[in-house]
């Protein structure tokens, strides 16, 4: 039985780059961000053992395959924002310098993402989703979510590969 986990983007815009230089907004969000963005629950809600033997078994598994829509891609143009390095967290920010940085955003035509691990049998369900319901952003923090692992008895269609993977050890 197929283990899904929906990742809704609430304001139905999803910031994250591919990279730093980069005005393309990585979409679908990657396996490798949504455990980012699971990991950081746990360690919020307190690193119970329970959950960490979930994100154990969870990087285990072969790589999810995606449901997405298609997207629109808003203009990513430089903007200017101080550095939060320590030298200058004592400076007024009118005076610290400034670096270009760019805020690339997928506008999704549906805003529901499905990460699907087909052959998930033994997936500790309780755990995973006591920790998806904490994740609060995927990405960028402006990127709201509300998340949910579930069950289901037919894959959703159009699945498609991800780009990058969750590697065995992350956790630790």
């Amino acid at each position: 039985m197929p283990l899904v986990m929906e990742i809704e983007h609430l304001l139905g815009v999803a910031f994250a780059a591919v990279g730093p230089d980069t005005s393309q907004p990585d979409w679908p969000p990657q396996p490798d961000r949504v455990f980012s963005a699971l990991v950081a629950a746990w360690a919020a809600r307190g690193e119970r053992s329970d959950e960490r033997a979930a994100l154990e078994w969870l990087e285990a598994q072969e790589p999810p395959k995606i449901a997405s829509s298609v997207i629109n891609v808003r203009p990513a143009p430089s903007s200017f924002v101080p550095p939060n390095d320590e030298v200058q967290v004592t400076v007024s920010p009118a005076w610290r310098s400034r670096q270009p940085r760019r805020f690339p955003a997928a506008l999704p035509s549906d805003p529901t993402v499905r990460l699907v691990w087909p052959d998930a049998d033994g997936a500790p369900l309780a755990a995973l989703d006591a920790l998806a319901r904490d994740v609060a952003y995927v990405g960028h923090s402006a990127s709201l979510t509300r998340c949910r692992f579930t069950r289901t008895d037919t894959e959703p269609e159009g699945l498609q590969r991800a780009r990058r993977r969750v590697y065995k050890g992350r956790v630790a």
